[in-house]
């Protein structure tokens, strides 16, 4: 597909043509004839490859930016400057965000206009529950089941006929993401946004509502084109999902569409090189794992577990948890194990303002959340994808052991990121 010819857009340069491959892995799932919803390693042995491709279309991403809305970013920087979410941020990230802006209004925004006011203020008060309620959690979660797919719904339980300015819109938005309970983060940053738009005539909002809209649409197109090989499964599984698992609490979890995996793998790339130079100065390193990491005997698992602290014992030695413990000694690396993402707030408000560097590995579409949560803590962080997504209680019925490739993880934990490597992204700090 050719990008469209105004002088402004700068073309991305096609990756060299390969065939999506479906993989699965042949030991944890003999059975299976599905692809994984994504998969990093495209039918290779590691995702090498992956992080190759990333680096260069993520390099290609912001002088993209930079040529169409180079001016809004310095615009917005001078407004958001002083907001804790914007300290020692790069301009990289930022442009992620702008791309984020983009995605949330051309993916959600007509379904958040058309979604009734009481499904709204029901949402938004089971997002509440949930939160505060613990033992409730299980009946919530059930009752959330039943409104999720109404949020995302074309017509929203009852048509709003809402009308009125883009800042009217743009409040809808964010008011049905904050009902969703599935985007926090993001919509924190956008709020910022909005307070900076709310500064601006209707018609510059108009006009910088629609560049962030076309970025992204310009960014879709050619993400599918250099990064679709790794998404290759989200198609048939949201078509899986369509037709058997319409209610379900986290159905807009696994709803996201291969765009959204596209910017998250762009957004760690971004993130990681932006905050590179500030994690090498830390002078303690932690290293969260997802337990979904554990082998084939997690079921057995015999970790340390102490409150929220959790560390593996080596019960099994085939188990990715334990080995990567034991090859991270070496470099003084304390590694955790994190049971659920929905406990990963308390797990980092001990590193908040502090000189630990925090690495977390996660799932694709953990990973813009949680970047910018540890951004907000003050965190000095890094991340690393997993390579394909694997839970029981998201992705798999009967779940199977997820893994992430080494080679990246401990180039990150022991500095030796170089520096030709992050050099074309450092490029962009303020």
């Amino acid at each position: 597909m050719q990008l469209p010819t105004s002088p402004n857009l700068l073309p991305i340069d096609p990756k060299l043509n390969s065939e999506p491959y479906c993989s699965c892995i042949q030991d944890s799932e003999p059975n299976s004839t599905c692809t994984h919803v994504c998969d990093l390693r495209s039918g290779s042995s590691t995702s090498d490859e992956f992080y190759i491709d990333v680096s260069r279309f993520s390099d290609q991403v912001l002088i993209l930016v930079e040529r169409r809305a180079g001016r809004l970013l310095d615009s917005y920087l001078q407004s958001a400057q002083h907001s804790v979410f914007e300290l020692k941020r790069s301009r990289g990230a930022r442009a992620v965000d702008l791309l984020m802006l983009g995605l949330m209004l051309r993916k959600y925004g007509v379904v958040a206009q058309r979604t009734s006011i009481w499904v709204l203020s029901c949402a938004r008060a089971l997002v509440w529950a949930r939160k505060h309620l613990p033992s409730l959690k299980p009946l919530i979660d059930r009752i959330r089941s039943g409104f999720a797919p109404i949020l995302l719904s074309p017509n929203g339980g009852e048509q709003s006929n809402q009308v009125g300015t883009e800042i009217n819109r743009l409040n809808r938005l964010l008011n049905w993401l904050d009902a969703t309970g599935e985007f926090k983060e993001e919509a924190a940053r956008l709020k910022i946004w909005r307070s900076y738009l709310s500064q601006l005539n209707s018609q510059d909002v108009m006009a910088n509502l629609r560049v962030a809209v076309e970025l992204f649409d310009v960014f879709e197109q050619e993400a599918e084109k250099l990064l679709g090989t790794y998404t290759f499964g989200v198609g048939p599984f949201l078509e899986r999902q369509n037709s058997i698992h319409k209610r379900r609490e986290d159905v807009i979890l696994r709803s996201r569409s291969a765009a959204e995996y596209h910017l998250n793998m762009v957004a760690a790339e971004v993130m990681n090189c932006g905050l590179h130079e500030e994690f090498e100065r830390t002078k303690k390193r932690v290293l969260l794992l997802p337990a979904c990491m554990r082998g084939k005997k997690s079921g057995t698992c015999r970790a340390n577990a102490q409150d929220l602290v959790m560390t593996c014992t080596g019960c099994d030695p085939e188990c990715a948890v334990h080995r990567i413990t034991r090859n991270l000694r070496a470099l003084d690396v304390t590694v955790y194990i994190v049971p659920h993402t929905s406990g990963f707030s308390q797990w980092l408000k001990r590193w908040e303002n502090t000189e630990v560097g925090i690495t977390a590995a996660a799932c694709l579409l953990h990973i813009l959340p949680g970047g910018y949560e540890m951004r907000s803590r003050r965190i000095a962080a890094q991340c690393v994808p997993l390579d394909f997504p694997g839970c029981r209680q998201h992705w798999d019925p009967t779940g199977f052991p997820t893994a992430l490739n080494d080679e990246q993880l401990v180039r990150i934990m022991s500095y030796s990121i170089s520096r030709e490597y992050g050099s074309n992204h450092l490029a962009h700090l303020d």
